[in-house]
């Protein structure tokens, strides 16, 4: 019998009690025991392909034995795991917000970016969708928590996305309204995105040509920090520059990986390309846009090298696969 707090105790007989009262137990001394493992339940959430690629695949599937052996929980308690873990699951969950660019465009000052790698937000959101440490204290000693597949956590993080959006607590549709509305310089990484190239198109071509910052230039006579202000002119063609590099990027790749890529820059989520393309799921959008990546990734290299890029031929696919895409 696996325990249950809301089962009347005077309907089950004495042995029935008895084995519920040890159940409690067991569960409660695994609930303290888990207590101090806030992170745990998200560790689960990753699919066995991204765990491979991040380094996260041999940390123990019994919850257990993550709990209980010295060894893990000093993995466990590491920066380099927590750091890890918190870079996984954000970027996960980012595929999922709808949010145009990649995180790696943001800087962790954009407001949306501190919020999306809050760890203790997605363990506290995971919980509100019915997974927490009490999921993990009900397993049996030796269970193991088998990997889910890209389709399985990918409904999760929907799960997830939906709540982060629309939890009343969060209110995050307002604040990402309003930071999108005021967007800064410090929203953005140093790498160049579209993103980025559209908010400078649009904060230079309605300011004058030349402008001015504000620089610390030192401290005057009364050891006051002295603000002086200096002229800003914006290397406008290093826009350009980029986008005839990524044009050349964009023109190996194949119609459909173009159309999706110019959709998701037009501000649409992977569930309405999905059905705009006519992929039968979200998931089949999923899968290109982490294709794509590693392409760009791949292109980068190739560029820096001075060698030509070639895309790598497509998977020959069964007729059913190819008509869900």
């Amino acid at each position: 019998m696996v325990y249950n707090r809301t089962i009347p105790l005077h309907i089950l007989t004495m042995s029935e009690q008895e084995g519920l009262f040890l159940e409690h137990i067991v569960f409660e001394h695994r609930r303290r025991m888990f207590g101090s493992m806030h992170y745990l339940p998200i560790v689960y959430l990753i699919p066995d392909e991204i765990a491979e690629k991040r380094g996260l695949a041999d940390f123990p599937r019994d919850p257990y034995i993550a709990a209980t052996e010295d060894k893990w929980l000093d993995v466990y308690n590491s920066n380099y795991f927590q750091m890890n873990l918190m870079d996984t699951i954000s970027w996960m969950m980012w595929q999922h917000l709808g949010i145009r660019g990649g995180i790696e465009n943001y800087s962790i000052r954009n407001p949306i970016s501190i919020m999306v790698y809050d760890l203790g937000m997605w363990v506290w959101l995971l919980a509100e969708v019915g997974i927490d440490l009490d999921t993990l204290s009900a397993l049996p000693h030796g269970k193991e928590i088998p990997f889910l597949t890209m389709e399985e956590s990918s409904e999760i993080c929907n799960a997830l996305a939906n709540a982060f959006w629309n939890h009343p607590d969060l209110k995050m549709r307002k604040v990402h309204e309003i930071v999108s509305t005021h967007r800064s310089h410090d929203d953005y990484s140093s790498r160049p995105s579209h993103a980025k190239m559209d908010f400078h198109r649009h904060y230079y071509h309605t300011r004058a040509k030349t402008k001015v910052e504000p620089i610390i230039s030192g401290y005057d006579e009364d050891g006051e920090e002295e603000i002086v202000y200096a002229p800003y002119t914006p290397n406008e063609f290093a826009e350009v520059e980029f986008r005839i590099w990524f044009d050349g990027f964009l023109e190996q790749l194949s119609e459909k990986d173009q159309q999706i890529i110019k959709l998701l820059e037009q501000g649409y989520t992977q569930e309405e390309i999905a059905e705009m393309l006519g992929y039968a799921n979200h998931s089949g959008v999923t899968k290109r846009i982490m294709y794509i990546r590693k392409a760009l990734t791949d292109f980068k290299k190739a560029d820096a090298e001075g060698v030509k890029w070639k895309p790598q031929r497509k998977i020959r696919t069964t007729k059913s696969k190819d008509a869900e895409q």
